[in-house]
């Protein structure tokens, strides 16, 4: 009985002091006290609220970068896939434009020929050989002329079944019966590590101008007559010389080669 006593007084003083404390706390002369503990506290709040603030700011700096780094990311693979479309637009591009002109040089040279992708360039440099998709199975056979469009290439060597090699204008070894076709001057033309040789037969008052073609003259069976061969960039005119001198610009360039064609009818003497 006396422990229940003890507690109800200890729970009605605490309600008494809690509702004194209440009490306390609206008193006017304490309204100072609170104002300047409100004051006092202003400034931890206002660090607090810029602190919230700036975190935020810098959380949304961190995924500004994040949205940049990932757009640049995104726009390099489109910029790459881009220059890909246009490399494989050019290359299109001029691989349609040599087939058209092949195309109408087969039409217009009157020899039955078979077309032929270049596959592969020789080690040598100074040797100038190619290696084409199509060989005996084909018709391909050793000797046959291989040109382009834009005139001549050369002749086939070794010969597969499904392969052949090419021996160019540019070996030293090749010999080309060609004439130019305004002077009419004929001669030989050889390749070599620059430009083509043409060695010319001299007439009299007759000399070769810069610009003119020389094309195969079909003389001793080894071409057929009429195929570009280069465009003459320097003639050596000397009197009293048996042989006279003359360099041509060759008609077709050997790294830029990507297709050529086998005349298949025409088989040299």
């Amino acid at each position: 009985m006396r422990a229940q006593s003890r507690a109800s007084g200890w729970f009605a003083g605490a309600a008494i002091a809690l509702g004194a404390l209440i009490l306390l706390s609206q008193l006017p002369p304490l309204a100072g006290a609170r104002g300047q503990l409100r004051g006092t506290l202003a400034p931890l709040e206002a660090g607090a609220t810029a602190l919230e603030a700036a975190g935020g700011q810098a959380l949304s700096v961190f995924g500004d970068i994040a949205a940049l780094r990932s757009d640049n990311r995104r726009l390099g693979a489109e910029n790459a896939r881009l220059r890909a479309q246009v490399a494989q637009l050019q290359a299109a591009g001029a691989e349609n434009a040599q087939l058209r002109r092949d195309l109408h040089f087969e039409r217009s040279f009157g020899y039955r020929m078979v077309a032929a992708q270049v596959v592969g360039r020789g080690p040598d440099a100074f040797s100038r050989t190619l290696a084409i998709d199509r060989g005996a199975a084909d018709g391909v056979q050793p000797g046959m002329t291989v040109l382009t469009g834009a005139g001549l290439v050369g002749r086939v060597g070794e010969v597969a079944a499904h392969s052949a090699s090419v021996q160019t204008v540019a070996d030293p070894l090749v010999r080309v019966n060609a004439y130019l076709v305004m002077s009419g001057l004929e001669g030989t033309v050889s390749g070599g590590g620059g430009p083509l040789h043409m060695d010319v037969q001299p007439r009299p008052d007759v000399a070769g101008q810069v610009g003119e073609w020389a094309l195969t003259s079909g003389i001793g069976g080894g071409y057929p007559r009429g195929i570009p061969v280069g465009q003459l960039t320097r003639f050596d005119r000397r009197e009293a010389s048996t042989v006279q001198y003359a360099e041509l610009a060759w008609a077709n360039d050997l790294s830029q080669l990507e297709a050529v064609l086998v005349v298949t009818d025409f088989i040299p003497s």
